[in-house]
């Protein structure tokens, strides 16, 4: 095994570097991990904003969205075989904090994540706990095994909107998070999944996805159009799958109905008429990343139960992901898969 390998390193101030890396050597509960493939988050845009709109360490290897084979593992690692593929749960929590010890691992007190806080899959080789180490199916393409991750946090939402069959879904966003929305929905039994979504590009990538309605919100108000799909009544469950919709999602859902808070904005600060939340008895919940659902998402990758191979635009190489960077900020990529194994 080589003792350096190319890596995505950020810089900070906004600054992405295609350098070599020593490749790390595992502690003993670590295993190591050749990397196959790696998802681009919108959270690693976030980062690389000026100024940035998510922290992360200058410095750190980036992609928390891998999967890959395990080449070594240390002493102390249980669960985890040379040559088993692996997708990793990249949120890590400490598990004996009194957040980890109710169950809520997704708000560890020391909690850090792979790619952000520490070196993550944007490399040929990763060093990850065992423990956040989950076995994926070697028959899923590589670059569909990366969304292990951000499924799972999808996966964690879905069962928070505790969606009926046969209801009426509204998903605002239609980027990867709210494509994923409408994967899960559409295959949990939903009657009709409309998505709000002024690029073209990511409408276009929902209908292939089974979108029964796409809406452009820049032609009309899409509450109001929402409702006109749905009766006059509003949809059963609305997901705002951006970060600032409230207001929107609070026009779209009918009386009784769920508001799903999941995409995440640190800089909206949004109006709302709490009256009507009390007068119209709406359900408005937040979820946040994943708690104990990644078995549950490579169980349903491996099942073949959601297609999601229509939301990849873009599979690139390793020095090839600036542009595809570029090609996200300018809206002209909806998913960015990293092939780690490209020309190997």
């Amino acid at each position: 095994m080589a003792s350096t390998m190319v890596a995505a390193v950020f810089q900070g101030d906004g600054r992405l570097s295609i350098i070599e890396r020593p490749v790390p050597f595992i502690t003993p509960a670590d295993v190591l991990i050749e990397v196959e493939a790696c998802g681009v988050c919108g959270t690693d845009i976030h980062v690389l904003e000026v100024p940035p709109a998510h922290p992360a360490f200058p410095g750190v290897i980036m992609g928390h969205e891998f999967v890959g084979i395990v080449r070594a593992v240390g002493p102390d690692a249980i669960g985890v075989e040379i040559g088993q593929r692996v997708a990793v749960a990249a949120n890590l929590s400490c598990g004996s904090c009194s957040s980890c010890k109710r169950g809520n691992p997704n708000h560890c007190e020391h909690f850090t994540t792979m790619g952000i806080f520490r070196d993550g899959g944007l490399a040929r080789f990763v060093a990850a706990p065992a423990s956040a180490c989950h076995v994926v199916s070697k028959d899923i393409p590589r670059e569909i095994a990366a969304l292990t991750e951000p499924l799972s946090c999808v996966v964690n939402g879905v069962e928070q909107a505790h969606l009926l069959p046969g209801e009426a879904v509204a998903v605002i966003g239609a980027g990867p998070v709210g494509l994923l929305f409408l994967s899960l929905f559409r295959a949990a039994g939903a009657g009709l999944v409309v998505v709000v979504e002024p690029t073209e590009l990511r409408r276009d990538a929902a209908k292939r996805m089974g979108a029964d309605v796409c809406l452009d919100p820049s032609q009309g108000d899409p509450a109001r159009a929402v409702r006109d799909v749905t009766s006059g009544a509003g949809a059963d469950v609305v997901v705002d799958a951006v970060g600032d919709q409230l207001s929107q999602a609070l026009s779209a859902v009918r009386v009784g109905g769920r508001v799903l808070l999941f995409g995440m904005n640190s800089r909206a600060w949004p109006s709302i008429h709490q009256y009507d939340i009390t007068r119209n008895e709406l359900t408005v919940v937040g979820a946040y990343v994943g708690s104990n659902v990644f078995p549950k998402a490579a169980r349903i990758l491996a099942s073949g139960l959601v297609d999601l191979s229509p939301m990849i635009s873009h599979r690139v190489s390793l020095e090839d992901l600036p542009s595809a960077l570029d090609a996200i900020r300018q809206g002209k990529a909806v998913k960015v898969v990293v092939d780690l194994m490209a020309g190997s």
